[in-house]
């Protein structure tokens, strides 16, 4: 897939650290990469649907390397060659009554938070979403989840919640929170 005209390639952020920005290819999940991606992504996964077990590594790999296509466009913040940010989108189909909408889903290794690269990673799907027709984003969340303060900032707004969505490893449930935002 090209590049978008929305994505910037290279982003400072707040604290000097230099991203390249761009958006995924088969390729960036190779030498290690992805491995990289995975191991963090475990250490956050208390906020995240799937659970990121280092035994399923390579089927995980080799599921999201699949998922690659038009539908499912994810943008990845590269530091010294290392995945340090993932973001996807997820366009519906043209010709569904959902078509305008679209959903997204980020991931920020925990030493690049709070430094505005999740403002940049979602400013870029949005600019993306907005050149392929989308006009209403939406992202879910587990309560509780720090990013919740970020979509605010954003202006997303709350939509509803459903109750007791996910169950913890320590056996407590917790609530999805749904947000939107029209673009």
């Amino acid at each position: 897939m090209s590049e978008s005209v929305g994505l910037p390639k290279i982003v400072t952020l707040r604290d000097g650290r230099v991203i390249e920005l761009k958006i995924a290819a088969r390729e960036d999940y190779s030498d290690g990469r992805y491995e990289f991606l995975y191991s963090w992504l475990g250490k956050v996964d208390e906020y995240l649907t799937m659970k990121f077990k280092p035994e399923d590594v390579e089927n995980n790999k080799q599921s999201w390397m699949n998922n690659l296509n038009n539908s499912r466009i994810t943008v990845v913040g590269l530091n010294e060659g290392r995945i340090v940010a993932s973001a996807t989108l997820l366009m519906n189909k043209e010709g569904l009554r959902v078509a305008h909408t679209a959903s997204f889903g980020i991931a920020v290794h925990p030493n690049f938070q709070n430094k505005g690269l999740g403002t940049i990673l979602i400013k870029s799907l949005e600019s993306i979403a907005k050149e392929r027709g989308v006009e209403k984003m939406e992202v879910n969340y587990y309560d509780g989840n720090p990013a919740g303060t970020l979509y605010r900032s954003l202006h997303y707004c709350y939509e509803g919640r459903r109750l007791k969505k996910a169950k913890l490893d320590d056996g407590t449930y917790v609530d999805e929170v749904l947000m939107y935002k029209f673009i």
